[in-house]
């Protein structure tokens, strides 16, 4: 159980570690945002998704489910592996986008710019593209 522990904590880590900067509003405050779409599920040991966009252009939205595999000892563990994407308008007016998975053997992002290419609004992950 420690194991299953330890990497769930190393892939939430990583995600957070690695993941492209943080989304900017240079023309107005945090107050002048607000919560366009949200949706959020936890199924518990049966995984949790979750979806949000703001009125600045960002979204977010991410799929975390456990699959079996083993661990260096070949005893049976429950891994959890992650899809998501999320995109945001940055300070030159390009939109950024990451498209990513997580798993035991860590964190793998697709990143770019552009209109296409990453979640669009009214989108759910996983993204075909990750």
């Amino acid at each position: 159980m420690n194991q299953f522990v330890l990497s769930v904590f190393c892939v939430l880590l990583c995600g957070k570690v690695l993941s492209a900067p943080a989304p900017q509003n240079p023309e107005g405050t945090a107050q002048d945002v607000q919560t366009v779409r949200y949706y959020s599920e936890n199924n518990g040991l049966d995984g949790y998704k979750f979806t949000y966009e703001l009125s600045d252009g960002q979204i977010r939205s991410e799929v975390g489910t456990y699959r079996d595999s083993k661990d260096a000892e070949g005893k049976d563990i429950k891994v959890l592996f992650v899809q998501g994407s999320y995109s945001f308008v940055g300070p030159d007016g390009k939109t950024y986008w990451v498209n990513y998975t997580a798993d035991e053997n860590g964190y793998h992002p697709k990143v770019g710019t552009g209109p296409t290419g990453g979640i669009q609004p009214g989108q759910d992950a996983p993204i075909e593209s990750a």
